[in-house]
């Protein structure tokens, strides 16, 4: 017997049916009893293939088609998106190389998205690499298409979708299927590209109604939006006026995924979704979600992926490659902002196709020689990161002790931690992210560190060093000068992140407890302050 409409935020024997019979079909979810994202990911997802509205609500149609037929038996790759490589024209051997472009260009980066993908279609071609690409533009009215590309003057073959969202995880895990059906490799790497800002209120609101089943209140006239008084903060409902305002914030704007937005919009007032728009939350939100796409990747695939490009803004940071590290061999991207030109993909797919054979960390690091090599013309501030997560324990280690010697320090004499957080080298909107090398240099320079702290601070720096853990980083302009390519999160403010916990990293070592201990350390009169 079918129950009734679930959506996002229900609870009980109901929700944990509904996931019983998702695990069934082969989706990788708990059956806890709450439709938190996975829920809605693995329903949205069952939607799609079962040729249903793909609305992630669990409504008499969807109960139909759960409980109405046999489940399918799990596969790698799902059957639907399998493509006959022995197709005329198509090699019967799997290639090299499958580079595989997931491009979120629906927003103020659409026109960056076409010439991009002209890039990748001006590479030569060759037998051992194959481009796929996945694309969503503003111009598309909310289509999108799955491709793979033609270099050398060939055509493009391309299938339509669609309305699509871009941002939501599984359209990416959707993507990788399709492609490693398409064009079967030997080594995979997927290419995140989305280092615009380009959610509008209106996404926001859209996003709003699938999360709570009803729109947001329009305070708007004669097309002007008229700014909420700071009072109606502490509403539980969300106005356009606040949605407004929540798109204006440059954390937001560089959200990856829908699914972290929508966690936001849940929140109970205005104060707290003001909050998490600006404190690094998303970033954590994003990391998360960045996990659980990947883990379904090795699991579809049966191995971990050889390569993670982000071609995105602020994603070289430890806290990323930390959560990612068993899915993943090596990660590639930028602790600073992006120029909207990113990666140089016509000179990248060049060198990969002269060398086909190629391990994922030389193109890790080819990566980064060409990325900052493209820019050296213009004097933008840029920097790039190759790491091998399958070597990062003993960074770990040394990163450890180093939360640690800073808690000590922190009872010791925080005014050098003071000192040393107030000179780091900061990145994201909210400055919420240091880059680790110029951290550790800091401590290492001031005559006031404890002996220990600057010795671990001493250790930090040589395992940082390229050939290891860290491929090769690069990076140009003043701000960047001595950096190492990888970020941390340490707020500037006394609160951090009530997300940061969720994080693996959070969980691990004492980074957490070091940022805690110096927020209450920083209040005056020795209260705790809030954690948010």
């Amino acid at each position: 017997m079918a129950a009734g409409r679930l959506r996002l935020g229900s609870t009980g024997e109901d929700v944990r049916r509904l996931q019983e019979l998702l695990r069934a079909r082969g989706h990788r979810i708990q059956a806890d009893g709450y439709f938190g994202g996975s829920t809605y990911g693995a329903l949205l997802s069952m939607q799609q293939r079962a040729g249903i509205t793909a609305d992630g609500v669990a409504g008499p149609r969807t109960w139909q088609a759960l409980e109405g037929g046999a489940p399918p038996q799990p596969v790698a790759v799902h059957p639907r998106y399998v493509q006959a490589v022995s197709e005329p024209g198509r090699p019967a051997e799997p290639a090299e190389w499958n580079l595989m472009v997931y491009m979120a260009g629906n927003n103020n980066l659409s026109d960056a998205a076409g010439r991009d993908l002209e890039e990748l279609r001006a590479a030569r071609a060759a037998e051992g690499v194959r481009v796929t690409a996945f694309v969503k533009r503003q111009e598309a009215q909310g289509r999108a298409q799955r491709m793979e590309i033609g270099r050398g003057g060939a055509p493009d073959a391309i299938e339509e979708l669609g309305p699509t969202d871009s941002g939501h995880p599984q359209t990416v895990v959707d993507f990788v299927r399709w492609a490693a059906g398409r064009a079967p490799a030997r080594r995979y790497a997927l290419v995140l590209w989305n280092h615009g800002g380009g959610w509008t209120p209106d996404d926001l609101d859209q996003l709003y109604t699938q999360v709570r089943g009803r729109t947001v209140g329009h305070d708007v006239e004669s097309g002007y939006v008229r700014r909420a008084p700071r009072a109606s903060m502490a509403d539980a409902e969300p106005t356009f006026s606040e949605l407004s305002r929540l798109t204006e914030t440059p954390e937001v704007r560089k959200s990856l995924f829908s699914t972290s937005l929508r966690e936001v919009l849940t929140l109970p007032t205005g104060e707290d979704r003001a909050i998490c728009g600006d404190d690094g939350t998303l970033h954590s939100l994003d990391t998360i979600e960045l996990r659980n796409v990947l883990r379904q990747v090795h699991h579809d695939l049966g191995r971990p992926l050889d390569l993670l490009g982000m071609d995105a803004c602020l994603m070289s940071n430890l806290e990323v490659c930390y959560e990612i590290r068993e899915h993943v061999g090596s990660v590639v991207g930028s602790e600073e902002l992006e120029p909207n030109e990113g990666w140089p993909y016509t000179e990248i797919v060049n060198a990969l196709a002269a060398n086909p054979r190629m391990e994922a960390r030389d193109l890790a690091g080819l990566v980064v020689e060409e990325y900052i090599r493209s820019h050296r013309a213009s004097q933008k501030t840029v920097t790039q990161c190759a790491v091998d997560a399958t070597r990062i324990d003993e960074f770990m280690r040394e990163f450890q002790t180093l939360a640690e010697s800073l808690k000590h320090q922190v009872h010791a004499n925080r005014s050098v931690v003071d000192s040393v957080q107030s000179v780091v080298t900061r990145f994201n909107s909210d400055r919420s992210l240091v880059d680790l090398r110029t951290l550790c240099l800091a401590l290492v320079a001031d005559t006031r560190t404890e002996a220990t702290l600057a010795s671990v601070a001493d250790k930090m720096l040589a395992v940082h060093n390229p050939g290891g853990f860290v491929i090769h980083e690069d990076r140009q302009g003043a701000k960047v000068e001595d950096c190492g390519g990888l970020s941390a999160y340490f707020p500037m403010e006394r609160t951090i992140s009530r997300h940061y916990a969720r994080l693996q990293i959070a969980q691990d070592t004492d980074w957490d407890e070091f940022l805690t201990a110096y927020g209450n350390a920083r209040t005056i009169g020795g209260r705790r302050p809030p954690r948010q």
